[in-house]
């Protein structure tokens, strides 16, 4: 098989928008690593320094916020304290936004300011390890089984404290229902479903919770939902965690663990490392009598990591593309699967990286 030619050097502005937390350094050590762009840091301090890396200090939930970036870079959304307002004006100025959040009503506001701005620039949603990896992985096999529902496992290792925000946003997705997608107008608690997957190969099935998570991508890039029954679980590693969390929801705190997320999460980094720092993907699809047709595993290491490498694929191929995709796309608009694996095998070189698949796909066992 040839070897895939190297796309062209990432060059010119990348502005990462809570780039100084946890994903956020890092992505910048990758963008230092692999690419030739300047690297600009919205900061509220504005002290950041280094081999190509600048601060700009600036509220970016403040007046005039967006006019304040350089015209034409590539935006990298790392918080959702941006408004997305902010995203329709990059890409009216013919800028890219790429949105790393997995919140469906955050999403929901964004898609929203984006269709009534327009503008020659692009907004790629689903940029990350979940979602981005697992759309990706879903997407590829809802395409080649043709099936109707697909359930989507991640299982999150607690081998280390994660950043702050990261661990807050966990938290504060116990407390709101979901709309689950592919089923009208239904709404789901949190935990409420719940199911276990085989995450490892020849491993025992954990323990997993439905959890409300952004599926755009499925069908197209135009946010109009996907065309299955999606659902999205959350494991933790070790699993009595998963089983701790799964009878908090069932007494009914969910929403006060949400209330007091941040004293919850200054709790939770003081308390000893647990399990593995891991990130574990199983994505199932289903014939309409809940048979399983399929299922595709990706086994990889911290989550961070993940994430910041898939981000910068992304990037990569926005760069690489012949012709700009103007509006809201998301990343199946520009990464495939197989793409995006060898990305981060390239990217993470001291990571392992194991996918494999089960059932029958695209015709073949």
């Amino acid at each position: 098989m040839a070897r895939r030619p190297d796309p062209p050097p990432v060059q010119g502005t990348v502005v990462l928008i809570g780039g100084t937390g946890d994903v956020g350094g890092r992505l910048v050590r990758l963008l230092v690593d692999h690419t030739a762009a300047r690297i600009l840091l919205i900061s509220r301090s504005g002290v950041v320094s280094g081999d190509r890396v600048e601060a700009l200090r600036l509220d970016i939930a403040g007046k005039d916020a967006a006019g304040k970036l350089p015209p034409g870079a590539t935006v990298v959304n790392l918080t959702e304290a941006t408004p997305p307002s902010v995203a329709a004006e990059v890409v009216r100025n013919g800028g890219s936004f790429l949105e790393t959040s997995a919140s469906p009503d955050y999403l929901k506001a964004l898609r929203r300011e984006v269709l009534v701005a327009g503008g020659t620039g692009t907004a790629i949603l689903c940029v990350g390890a979940a979602p981005g990896l697992s759309t990706l992985m879903a997407a590829e096999l809802l395409r080649d089984t043709e099936a109707e529902k697909v359930d989507i496992g991640l299982e999150l290792g607690m081998g280390r404290h994660y950043g702050q925000a990261a661990t807050e946003w966990s938290i504060g997705s116990l407390s709101f229902p979901y709309r689950l997608s592919g089923s009208g107008n239904a709404f789901v608690a949190p935990g409420a479903l719940r199911r276990s997957f085989a995450f490892g190969r020849g491993c025992r099935a954990r323990p997993a919770l439905g959890i409300g998570l952004a599926v755009d991508g499925f069908a197209d890039g135009s946010g109009s939902g996907p065309p299955a029954l999606v659902r999205t679980f959350l494991a933790i590693d070790p699993p009595f965690v998963t089983r701790a969390v799964g009878l908090l929801l069932r007494l009914g705190l969910g929403p006060v663990l949400s209330r007091r997320k941040r004293g919850v999460t200054r709790a939770l980094r003081r308390l000893p490392e647990l399990g593995q720092a891991r990130t574990r993907i199983v994505v199932e699809v289903r014939d309409p009598d809940g048979s399983v047709v399929a299922s595709r595993h990706v086994s990889a290491g911290d989550q961070a990591e993940v994430t910041a490498a898939m981000i910068l694929a992304t990037i990569r191929a926005l760069s690489a593309a012949d012709r700009p995709m103007p509006g809201l796309s998301s990343i199946v608009d520009h990464l495939t699967f197989a793409g995006a694996l060898n990305d981060l095998r390239l990217l993470l070189p001291g990571m392992a990286v194991e996918t494999w698949s089960t059932g029958r796909i695209g015709g073949k066992p």
